[in-house]
């Protein structure tokens, strides 16, 4: 600040402008009437004179070849003053926000001495040439440090500061100030760390951070900036700094604070480079530019944070957001280590030293660990072993089995095919598609792929076998439809991989008496499930008759709904606490993230099966917490730490906001087949698309009170007392004294999804039938079972 500028606002009040932050250089004997009338004004002032040192080390600066002793660097101090008072050489600074005059060197002198020991790391030469250089930086946590790295090494020669935040006590730690300065501007606070540091550097500050009004003075005012550090939050600033930086052609240096990692923009070098790499090419960076709320800033903070590469610690944190901590956490360690990287990417820059584009990590937790310590990984999976069927094992099914009866038809492919595609559209679990069919002789026989709905959570195969019940239902309607007769065999037992054998023959026009439930094969196509969370709406009573009316004939089954606001906020929250221990148990999450998860389009329309990340209808945020999840590093954290209830949030909410949920059980003591319960639920389901109904089913509490039932081992002694307590609940909440729940479901009202998870391909799932390598018996008229077309 100069002289005539500054002294009078000094002299006429002791209150220091809280936006001041350039100190008041005085130069003897010129100023020396202006230094003594503030002196006189304010006679709190603290002096500070240590200019004798200071000329002692500008004298081995300047001389280091000389070995200088008391006596002869005394005589070449006098020597160099040449008379001169020693009061009145260099400069007095006064600091008015602390009140303290100090006698420094002079701007050269000064220089020379205060970056002696960057010699020869920074030569005098780079030094001259770092002098002529000006450095933006937005936003001034990270940002702050640095800036005060790039002050030390005395990187630039005016820097200017934008950050329109204040000092808040959570800031300390990792920003360095004092308690003092609490509520004061962060860009001037670093303004006046430099202005202590080093009083002859050039520093603005704009202290409404950087804006569309201010940008150009930003970028350009007093000479085009030489480099840009962003640190700012703000994703609109994020881009808009970009921009400005590419139009101008200047780089731009970024430090995450999180695994040391580093980014680095060459738009000088590199003038058609896109923004951030081109990570956010496929996003609307005008939208961007407009004011947006915290979902929709996710899409375009996650390439730009890199979700993939953060710290374990950080995914977690990011994953309890909202839950126990309110912001991104950052440490000062992380800080420090981020002023040092992006201070020293700025200096070679700047130096012509370092020209690539791109992103570094300097992950000092991988870097500098234990020889010991293994990285956490997800337990190996075991590609399930391929579906085979043996001709001897048909051979013996065909004894088993009888003939197919008077009339029973061999299907040309065109009806097999329409039929085996009918089944396959049944719903199962993570959409894994457990059946297999096989045409041999005149049936079509249906097997369960073990292999492919192998689960943790499904001890005894009861949900496999519900999802090959609802294949069996499509199949028997689907050949209604088509005016086939339907003869059903049930496969033997539940270890038995024979489903159902299904026979069919054609049926007399005149004799064919629809059956009640014909009519939803027309549904067998369109039904999907929707996962989209919407307002709950009032689901008219007789709309939920018949749903009920869909289980007609399936003795011992029972369906019951449940439409209280704050009994299905009770039901949301057993629904949380389950997924959280499905997700935390690390066997169960590796099952989830790597059979069920299907990561890209790509992916899923390669694999066809499981369930793509977009059909799961989740907000950006979510979906960024689920990319997070992945990691079991993470995921071991918050396990350790007994929280993650964040996890059980979007199933939470699908119970809570529904507008009814549904039940389907049976008699506990009178189980009923899961075929037979699977082929009731598909008319349910079939029943709710024809009213318009929107359906998902929750199945997590389900799936773990069986498996703490069946297979109490599988769940961990941490979670079992809490499975009990959710188990007590949700059998009061469901009143199911002496019922075994099979089945529950949300039922909504939404708009359809805009798309439905993928069906493995026809000859995935409909296999030719091998031929025996024996000599074919001749087959006995054995009664196997009566002819049901209808059922």
């Amino acid at each position: 600040m100069s002289i005539h500028s500054g002294l009078e606002s000094l002299l006429s009040s002791n209150a220091v402008d809280p936006l001041e932050h350039r100190a008041v250089i005085f130069s003897l004997p010129a100023d020396q009437e202006a230094l003594q009338e503030l002196l006189k004004a304010n006679p709190q002032i603290r002096v500070h004179d240590r200019i004798h040192a200071q000329l002692r080390e500008l004298r081995k600066a300047l001389n280091p070849t000389v070995k200088f002793n008391e006596n002869s660097i005394e005589v070449a101090i006098d020597k160099f003053l040449g008379g001169r008072k020693v009061i009145e050489f260099g400069s007095w600074v006064y600091y008015p926000w602390r009140h303290e005059l100090v006698h420094l060197l002079g701007a050269h002198d000064f220089a020379i001495v205060r970056t002696d020991r960057n010699r020869n790391k920074i030569t005098r030469e780079e030094q001259a040439v770092l002098a002529t250089k000006k450095v933006g930086v937005i936003g001034l946590s990270v940002g702050q440090s640095v800036s005060l790295a790039m002050a030390l090494e005395r990187s630039f020669g005016e820097i200017r500061l934008a950050d329109f935040d204040t000092l808040d006590l959570s800031n300390l730690n990792r920003i360095r100030s004092g308690t003092r300065n609490l509520g004061m501007n962060k860009a001037v606070i670093t303004a006046r760390e430099i202005a202590e540091l080093d009083p002859y550097l050039k520093v603005t500050c704009f202290t409404d951070g950087l804006t569309r009004e201010n940008m150009d003075a930003f970028f350009t005012e007093g000479g085009t900036l030489d480099m840009l550090v962003e640190e700012c939050d703000s994703v609109d600033i994020k881009i808009l700094a970009r921009q400005k930086a590419k139009e101008l052609r200047i780089p731009v240096v970024m430090d995450m604070s999180d695994r040391g990692c580093l980014d680095v923009e060459r738009f000088d070098l590199e003038p058609a480079r896109p923004l951030m790499h081109g990570w956010i090419d496929h996003l609307d960076l005008d939208a961007a530019q407009r004011p947006m709320t915290a979902e929709e800033k996710v899409p375009y903070m996650l390439p730009i944070t890199g979700v993939e590469t953060l710290s374990p610690r950080m995914k977690a944190s990011v994953i309890e957001l909202g839950r126990t901590i309110g912001t991104w956490p950052q440490l000062a360690t992380s800080v420090v280590l981020g002023g040092a990287l992006a201070g020293d990417a700025v200096r070679r820059i700047l130096l012509g030293q370092f020209s690539a584009s791109g992103r570094w990590h300097v992950d000092l937790e991988e870097q500098i660990a234990d020889p010991a310590a293994e990285p956490v990984e997800l337990p190996a999976h075991t590609a399930p072993e391929p579906f085979h069927i043996s001709s001897d094992r048909l051979l013996q099914l065909e004894k088993e089995l009888g003939p197919a009866g008077h009339g029973a038809l061999k299907l040309d492919t065109g009806i097999l095919a329409q039929l085996v595609e009918a089944g396959a559209m049944a719903p199962s679990a993570g959409n894994m598609q457990p059946w297999k069919f096989i045409q041999h002789e005149n049936r079509l026989l249906l097997f369960h792929d073990k292999g492919r709905s192998r689960s943790m959570w499904d001890p005894d195969d009861t949900f496999a076998r519900i999802a090959l019940g609802a294949c069996v239902e499509n199949v028997v309607l689907k050949a209604h439809a088509l005016g086939l007769e339907v003869a059903l065999v049930p496969g033997t037992g539940k270890d038995d991989d024979l489903i159902a054998a299904f026979a069919f023959t054609h049926t007399a026009s005149n004799a064919y008496e629809p059956h009640l439930m014909d009519a939803l094969a027309g549904m067998i196509g369109a039904r999907h499930t929707n996962r989209k969370l919407s307002a709950p709406e009032h689901i008219p009573e007789a709309s939920l008759q018949r749903l009920q009316a869909a289980l007609h004939g399936s003795a011992g089954l029972d369906v019951r709904y449940m439409t209280g606001r704050q009994d299905l906020a009770q039901l949301g929250g057993i629904c949380a606490v389950a997924q959280r221990i499905k997700l935390l148990h690390p066997e169960s999450r590796a099952e989830h993230f790597r059979q069920e998860v299907r990561w890209t389009p790509e992916e899923a329309a390669q694999k066809r099966d499981g369930i793509g990340l977009g059909l799961l209808e989740m907000h950006p945020a979510e979906e960024a917490m689920m990319h997070m999840s992945a990691d079991p590093r993470a995921m071991d954290l918050l396990d350790r730490w007994g929280l993650g209830a964040n996890l059980g949030m979007r199933a939470n909410m699908a119970a809570a906001t529904a507008s009814a949920m549904g039940l389907i059980s049976c008699d506990a003591h009178r189980p009923v087949s899961p075929i037979a319960a699977g082929r009731a639920v598909q008319r349910l389901w079939l029943a709710a698309q024809a009213e318009g109904l929107a359906i998902q089913p929750l199945m997590v509490p389900v799936q773990l009170m069986r498996t703490l039932e069946l297979r109490p081992a599988t769940v961990r002694e941490k979670d079992r007392h809490e499975l009990e307590e959710i188990r007590g609940e949700f059998l009061r909440a469901w009143q199911l004294q002496d019922r075994e729940a099979l089945f529950m479901f949300r039922i909504a009202k939404a708009a359809p999804p805009a798309a439905r998870s993928l069906r493995l391909q026809l000859n995935e799932v409909l296999l030719p039938s091998p031929e025996s390598q024996a000599p074919r018996p001749h087959a006995t008229r054995t009664h196997y079972a009566e002819s049901i077309p209808r059922t």
